[in-house]
């Protein structure tokens, strides 16, 4: 049994290390490089020969081996160990594909027969993967924020006091939970429409196996987005794209920034939601949450969340309790006896 166990730990930290080296994966070589160049082109290209110390807190190991920083590299691998146990390996996106395209066929829902060239279809299925993909994240982050009970696990993510493309892997495993749900209903829904009304013309637009979108998003600066350099799109198309600095905005401990710049890759939604706020490339923030749980570790970030749930709990129970009952006095039995303390054992 001991065997089995090294041998799964071993190989479950060689995956997470092949991760640098996967060209599907955000934080690959590949992508990280590619941030960089991104940035670097945009910089000069604003500011000279000046604007390449703007890359300083990419650059800096005093960034990438911050306390906080080396807690988002714990929580990344510690997560993927205990999601890899409660995951089950036969929960798969194929079972939900499965189970809603007979669900949607005894609905009575078909082939809608239109006959399209598969380009179209390819491309239509595409853009529509991609919306309701980014639309979920967008709902799902929005939701953490404004519930006191999703936001005590999703402080974790904004606990980090600096930011380095890894601190995407700083979340509780609550929160891992619900966007691995997130992900298997959402894509699961689009696919499985798709398959049944345009059967045998489904496929996405990939690119190195990851959907083109995707692909575009990583290249061009994802991996600014968690970093200290601030790269604003500008007004205009921070409208529609949300820019790394925006992000930035979003991880402020500043009250102005709170409830900010919830969107992924578009922008459109925070619009829709009122959360839109611009970002700048001379913006100084300072992060985190202000609270105790920004100077915690592993197990502080994992334990914490749960503390303020049962902590909220009381408070709540509490508030049930009527006011005129808080200082009443329990009745007394013929034997003198609080009637709660009466009971046959």
């Amino acid at each position: 049994m001991l065997e089995n166990f090294v041998l799964w730990l071993g190989g479950e930290l060689v995956s997470a290390g092949s991760s640098l080296l996967d060209a599907t994966k955000r934080v690959s070589v590949f992508y990280l490089l590619s941030a960089l160049l991104f940035a670097a082109l945009m910089m000069f290209w604003r500011y000279g020969s000046k604007g390449v110390k703007r890359l300083k807190p990419y650059l800096s190991w005093q960034v990438w081996w911050h306390p906080s920083a080396r807690t988002d590299y714990q929580l990344w691998l510690a997560n993927r160990l205990l999601l890899a146990v409660l995951i089950p390996k036969t929960l798969t996106q194929a079972v939900w594909i499965s189970w809603l395209y007979f669900y949607w066929q005894e609905q009575g829902f078909t082939s809608l027969g239109l006959h399209w060239p598969t380009s179209i279809v390819i491309g239509l299925f595409t853009l529509c993967y991609f919306l309701v993909d980014d639309f979920s994240r967008f709902l799902v982050h929005w939701a953490m924020h404004k519930s006191p009970t999703l936001w005590s696990f999703h402080q974790v993510h904004h606990s980090a006091k600096v930011l380095t493309p890894f601190t995407v892997f700083r979340t509780h495993p609550v929160e891992g939970l619900l966007f691995f749900l997130r992900s298997m209903a959402a894509q699961s829904l689009v696919v499985s429409v798709f398959l049944v009304a345009f059967p045998n013309q489904v496929s996405l637009w990939q690119v190195f196996g990851v959907l083109v979108t995707t692909f575009i998003f990583n290249v061009l600066g994802a991996n600014l987005r968690h970093s200290g350099v601030a790269l604003s799109y500008g007004p205009r198309i921070e409208k529609w794209l949300i820019s790394p600095a925006q992000h930035q905005v979003h991880h402020s401990v500043a009250r102005e920034h709170y409830d900010r710049n919830f969107g992924v890759t578009l922008a459109i939604w925070d619009r829709l939601f009122g959360s839109w706020h611009k970002g700048h490339d001379d913006q100084v923030i300072r992060y985190g949450t202000g609270q105790n749980i920004d100077e915690m570790g592993l197990l502080g970030q994992w334990l914490q969340p749960f503390k303020d749930c049962f902590a909220r709990v009381l408070c709540i129970l509490k508030k049930l309790i009527p006011t005129g009952q808080k200082n009443a006095q329990p009745s007394k039995t013929a034997k003198g006896v609080p009637k709660w303390e009466n009971v046959s054992t």
